[in-house]
């Protein structure tokens, strides 16, 4: 019985430490420099990994300042099995903008609380789970880099760039 729960309070702690370092190694990587949009109608960002894939959707890509873009965050499995990972805290995603000096300008998460709890989260083959948030950007005209990402696949995060007008 003992055993038992030394190698489940291990199993824990492994699990725990596992989710620290992919957070923070996920948030060593700088943001890449914002581009004018391709469409300003919708800006479009990919990322696929070991059979998962994460897009991230900003509509619009061009918003006059006092606008709002509608961010939509999606995971995949493109797998053909279960897929399974670790949030490190209630909270399951962020979304970040970045000014073109790569200064953070917003974060969806800033003043909110969450649980501290570690969980996994399952993907099963062919599912998929969207997160959406909304940015009302009151920040300077310019060029901007939006990133989403999942907390337990920090290391996974699309990015699109966005533009803020003067009008």
């Amino acid at each position: 019985m003992k055993r038992g729960r030394a190698a489940a309070r291990t199993a824990c702690v492994i699990a725990l430490v596992s989710a620290v370092a992919l957070y923070f190694g996920g948030c060593a990587a700088g943001p890449p420099e914002p581009g004018k949009p391709a469409d300003p109608r919708a800006a479009i960002g990919i990322e696929k990994v070991g059979g998962i894939s994460v897009s991230l959707r900003s509509d619009p890509a061009v918003t006059p300042r006092g606008g709002t873009f509608s961010i939509t965050l999606t995971v995949r499995n493109l797998s053909g099995k279960k897929v399974e990972y670790t949030s490190p805290s209630g909270q399951t995603y962020e979304f970040l903008a970045f000014d073109k000096g790569g200064q953070e300008v917003w974060r969806w998460s800033k003043g909110m609380m969450f649980i501290q709890v570690v969980s996994a989260v399952i993907l099963e083959p062919g599912a998929s789970k969207t997160f959406k948030v909304a940015w009302d950007s009151a920040a300077a005209p310019g060029l901007y880099t939006i990133q989403g990402y999942l907390l337990g696949l920090g290391n996974v995060r699309p990015s699109v760039s966005v533009e803020i007008t003067g009008g």
